[in-house]
């Protein structure tokens, strides 16, 4: 399935068109919208941060700006304005690959974050990245991935852009390898990447440009009580053993701990019930109210009732007593 087709609907909310049927999520915001969060890290790559665009973001003998290290050294930098679709600096891993014989390298900016799953139970990732190739050649095109770890580095998952063939995939910290998706990316392309971490449930979904494209995934298959350290922008030499020159440029890198009610759920579509009536799940955080509403035009919406997210999935249930041929919904947390 094509992002880009996708992206053809109006993405204030994400939208699961079905027939007969629509699911929105909470809000015309953000699903990281909400006050009471807590910044644990957040960089425009720009001057005024401390960021100098005439060094590497983090050089071959490992010296980093503002706090940033690596894994393995390859073509890393700041850039300035060379390109419309970004504006100020910003940040870019790739283009020239590493002279010894690493086969992928890691930029991150490490912290330490132990999640309460009472007061900030969900962390939110966002940035803005575009994939670029300056020769394309689908058999030789590396890959660029975002990788989360442990403050011991262990990896729990990776949202992955695979080269050949410009698909999209995950992994787990099952050693399963990548798993396809169903989504593909396309080169030249901004999209704005969001990874909600649900650490009081162990779940994890990402969306690209508002359409998600992982969706309640473990966050970890080993740890009981995984922590957070870093998230990494990952470069992966192709399945040859080869580096290209492609490159993925990111900037506006945002990592926020919030409340359970301060994100909005997931909503997806159960079934019909006996009579035909929709059964939807909404997958938010255990304990917190959601207020059901819906909507024929997408233009006037209205209260139809309100769940209560169950421990420890943070699943809440609803069936529409009186559908319509086609109607819209969506979920919004209460305080």
């Amino acid at each position: 399935m094509s992002l880009s087709a996708l992206l053809r609907w109006p993405l204030w909310c994400w939208l699961l068109i079905l027939p007969g049927l629509a699911l929105g999520d909470a809000s015309v915001k953000p699903k990281s919208a909400g006050t009471g969060g807590r910044v644990l890290f957040e960089t425009g790559f720009e001057r005024f941060e401390g960021y100098d665009p005439a060094l590497d973001l983090v050089d071959a003998l490992g010296r980093g700006q503002n706090g940033w290290m690596a894994v393995g050294h390859g073509g890393n930098g700041l850039l300035t304005n060379l390109t419309s679709d970004f504006t100020g600096q910003y940040a870019y891993i790739g283009y020239q690959g590493p002279t010894n014989r690493d086969t992928s390298v890691n930029l991150f900016r490490p912290f330490q974050f132990v999640p309460d799953t009472n007061a900030l139970p969900v962390v939110v990732f966002q940035v803005t990245f575009s994939l670029r190739d300056d020769s394309p050649s689908a058999a030789a095109a590396d890959d660029f991935r975002w990788s989360v770890y442990t403050p011991d580095d262990h990896r729990l998952f990776t949202l992955d852009c695979h080269g050949p063939g410009q698909s999209i995939n995950y992994a787990l910290d099952d050693s399963k390898g990548f798993i396809g998706a169903g989504y593909q990316f396309e080169y030249g392309v901004v999209y704005e990447l969001e990874i909600t971490m649900s650490f009081g449930r162990n779940r994890w979904s990402a969306s690209l440009n508002g359409t998600p494209v992982a969706y309640e995934l473990p966050l970890s298959t080993r740890l009981a009580h995984p922590s957070l350290g870093s998230v990494d922008a990952v470069w992966a030499a192709n399945p040859k053993g080869t580096w290209n020159d492609n490159y993925m440029l990111f900037d506006d890198y945002r990592i926020v701990a919030y409340p359970p009610n301060a994100v909005a759920p997931l909503m997806e579509l159960a079934g019909l019930d006996d009579r035909g009536r929709p059964r939807i799940r909404i997958w938010g955080e255990p304990a917190v109210r959601y207020r059901i509403q819906s909507s024929n035009d997408l233009q006037t919406w209205v209260d139809r009732d309100t769940a209560v997210a169950t421990a420890p999935e943070g699943l809440a249930t609803w069936t529409d007593p009186q559908p319509t041929a086609t109607r819209f919904y969506r979920a919004i947390a209460l305080p």
